[in-house]
């Protein structure tokens, strides 16, 4: 929580295109608006943004009353206050909608907090009562809209230059290159003109017809690197996009708990097993006797079953209603499914992107459940259109770094003895040299 006198950052805010109020609250029930009403009437309204936000703050703190924290907040909003004052009321109102699990919500007013009234990041970034909120989708797209912060395209492209590090470096020089030769061709085609036309001044024909076969190879090389550059640079803009939005995508660890896949990136490697729901099972029980082996690098299979399987949408039912003690009635045992979790080191605290503050051991799992199906069969599309197996079979494996990179994909079933000889341990020096683990973003 934050408090009245809230330190703030100097400097100019990115403001954002409209202004934005903080969401309404859901319309409560008839008897808590009974209860809310005697409150108000035996206590009088705040009459000023100072107070609101005190009351506001018992509320949160004292009462644990995040209903009627948000309308104090909303309130102090209503009466003209400070900026230490709006700081306070809209950062404590995030994280009154975050204990609600009012993801947007919180998300939102923190961004106002930061972009229009100069909070500092990391006051959000440490607080506590913001921990679940951390590990949504929703925080991560606000950290792309924050003041200081780097928006999607950017990170897009610093990861594409991290994986050519010298191209830039490369295209400048070629394309400075590539302009001197192409100035200079068009200087000696005058000459050759007028060698052409003769003359007492006309300069050797056969030295400008020499000049002019040097310079047009000079430019015809440089243009052909150039442009290879260029199109390497579009196909990897392309290729860290798709794995960008593969980070997005959702890991289901409880009925109420999910986690984009970007919070296990550098602790775990995933492999997408993606196909009819026999496909699945059988490339999963192959995995069985190598489970060890490939729990030991940091291997946790994610199983995507088509929508389509005429059989997908009875599982799911069972599975959630397996998850519900008072309705598991006839299905006999859990719904885990799948060759029981793994162990391995603890992991570390943080607030980056990577080795998420809120992963447990028990997280890393074997088996990885996918969270919206629908999102996971987009992506798995699409990477099928990329490496070109759209036309050749519906199953697919996928089997990605651990930065998040798509090391390779086929069809069949998941070659997992090669697997366990391809992949270093996760403890060991060619992981994280050749793996891509480093400090947290």
């Amino acid at each position: 929580m934050l408090g009245r006198g809230a330190s703030a950052r100097q400097g100019s805010a990115r403001p954002l295109a409209a202004p934005r109020t903080l969401p309404s609250l859901p319309r409560p029930c008839r008897r808590c608006l009974r209860v809310r009403a005697a409150k108000v009437a035996g206590k009088p309204l705040p009459t000023s943004a100072k107070q609101a936000v005190e009351e506001g703050l018992e509320a949160f703190n004292g009462r644990k009353d995040y209903d009627e924290a948000l309308r104090l907040f909303q309130a102090a909003m209503d009466l003209q206050p400070s900026e230490p004052e709006a700081v306070a009321a809209l950062y404590n109102a995030g994280c009154a909608h975050a204990k609600r699990k009012e993801w947007q919500q919180a998300s939102d007013a923190i961004l106002r907090a930061v972009n229009e009234y100069n909070l500092k990041l990391s006051v959000a970034l440490a607080d506590k009562d913001l921990r679940e909120l951390r590990d949504t989708r929703e925080w991560l797209d606000m950290l792309t809209e924050a003041k200081g912060g780097l928006s999607r395209e950017q990170k897009i492209k610093l990861r594409t230059e991290a994986k050519a590090p010298f191209r830039l470096a490369r295209t400048s020089i070629f394309g400075g290159l590539a302009a001197g030769a192409g100035l200079g061709l068009l200087i000696i085609i005058g000459r050759l003109v007028k060698s052409l036309q003769g003359g007492p001044d006309a300069p050797p024909l056969q030295e400008s017809l020499t000049n002019l076969g040097i310079n047009a190879a000079a430019v015809a090389v440089l243009a052909f690197f150039l442009i290879r550059d260029l199109r390497s640079s579009e196909a990897d803009t392309k290729v860290t996009s798709r794995e960008e939005a593969l980070s997005r995508l959702l890991i289901k660890l409880g009925p109420e708990r999910s986690l984009p896949l970007i919070r296990f990136r550098g602790v775990v490697r995933p492999i997408i097993v993606a196909g009819d729901r026999s496909y699945v099972e059988r490339a999963v029980k192959a995995a069985e006797q190598y489970q060890t082996a490939l729990r030991a690098r940091g291997v946790s299979v994610v199983p995507v079953v088509y929508t389509d399987d005429p059989n997908a949408k009875l599982r799911a039912l069972k599975k959630e209603l397996q998850q519900k003690p008072s309705s598991a009635k006839g299905f006999g045992r859990g719904a885990d499914g799948g060759g029981g979790g793994g162990e391995g080191e603890e992991l570390a605290e943080g607030a980056g992107i990577g080795n998420s503050e809120s992963l447990t051991e028990e997280d890393r799992k074997w088996r990885l459940e996918p969270a919206a199906v629908g999102e996971w069969e987009e992506w798995i599309q699409q990477q099928k259109e990329f490496a070109g197996l759209e036309r050749v079979q519906r199953n697919v494996w996928v089997q990605i770094q651990l930065d998040g990179t798509v090391r390779a994909s086929d069809v069949g079933s998941p070659p997992w003895a090669r697997f366990v000889a391809d992949l270093p341990p996760l403890d060991s020096f060619k992981t994280k040299v050749t793996d891509g683990i480093g400090p947290s973003v």
